[in-house]
């Protein structure tokens, strides 16, 4: 039995579960449609939102970008900034600098760099170097992971913002809820959301539009806009249980497809037994940095003390 075809145009990709070929203009009409039905599924946008988007000038937040801006034409109160987060990693992120800057100013899009040297007092580089002789250490991702969160929130207060966009997939979703059930961390499988749940008042709900866009349609996405987008991995994309249950998803996916959707909508059914998230006073207020913390010392500031480095926020709330 043969594939069914979408149309005459000539055929771009194959839906591995449905068997059904599309050409590029349904192809990328399809994606767009899902991702306005992910916004309106988990109710992540208003009309008045000023958006932050978390623009690494890679596949996923370039491709995120452009179908967000396409979408923005319709809502003329919503506004969105790009925020590019510059780790400080030596020969890998100058190049995807200059690549933001040029598509912002394509798109007309406002755009603003943070950099860990400046919030933190340190490049990505010089804490990892730093930290690898350190008993117990965090993993290069974990600590960038808990860097950037902090990075995007205080660019996006510095620019009040009501909403921060990130590019994070279907398959980083599967991903996130299978290794914290490995993990058996019980409090952050419960805490993943696709609602923009805001825990505590002084931190910016989070959106993900992407939660049901897998690697590879954002990938035949990009080609088949020419968007223009940095390909190179991360020097530092090493993070050993990620890696292991990608492969074992990646493998599970080719036997199964519809695997991704099924560890997602599962995620999403059980959601109704969760705690209801409701905004409140965090425990703490870091008594270094201020920020808020459910430690009296948040782990960023335990982290860079532990190394030798002096939080530039530490001194501003000294100041």
């Amino acid at each position: 039995m043969s594939d069914t075809k979408c149309c005459q145009n000539p055929p771009y990709t194959r839906d591995l579960q449905s068997k059904k070929v599309y050409c590029k203009t349904h192809f990328t009409k399809r994606i767009e449609t899902r991702v306005r039905k992910t916004i309106n599924r988990y109710k992540m946008l208003n009309r008045d939102d000023h958006i932050c988007l978390g623009y690494s000038g890679g596949k996923d937040s370039t491709v995120l970008l452009y179908i967000l801006y396409a979408l923005k034409k319709r809502f003329p109160h919503c506004h969105m900034t790009a925020i590019t987060v510059d780790e400080g990693i030596q020969g890998y992120r100058d190049e995807c600098i200059e690549l933001t800057r040029s598509t912002t100013k394509k798109y007309q899009i406002p755009h603003e760099i943070v950099s860990f040297k400046k919030i933190f007092g340190a490049t990505l580089d010089q804490i990892i170097k730093k930290s690898r002789f350190k008993e117990n250490s965090l993993s290069a991702c974990a600590i960038c992971g808990m860097l950037r969160r902090r990075a995007l929130n205080y660019a996006a207060h510095q620019v009040n913002a009501s909403k921060i966009a990130t590019a994070h997939n279907l398959d980083d979703e599967a991903q996130s809820i299978l290794m914290n059930l490995v993990r058996g961390d019980l409090n952050k499988f419960i805490r993943i959301s696709r609602f923009p749940n805001r825990k505590f008042q002084i931190f910016i709900p989070r959106i993900r539009p992407f939660v049901h866009v897998t690697e590879p349609e954002i990938v035949l996405y990009a080609n088949a806009k020419d968007l223009k987008f940095h390909s190179y991995p991360c020097p530092y994309a090493s993070s050993a249980l990620r890696n292991d249950i990608r492969l074992f998803l990646s493998d599970m996916v080719e036997k199964r497809p519809s695997t991704l959707r099924n560890v997602v909508n599962l995620h999403d059914s059980l959601t109704q037994y969760f705690p209801q998230v409701s905004s409140q006073t965090p425990p703490f207020f870091c008594k270094k940095c201020g920020e808020a913390s459910s430690h009296a010392v948040c782990p960023i500031c335990q982290l860079l003390e532990s190394l030798g480095f002096e939080n530039p926020l530490e001194s501003e709330k000294k100041s």
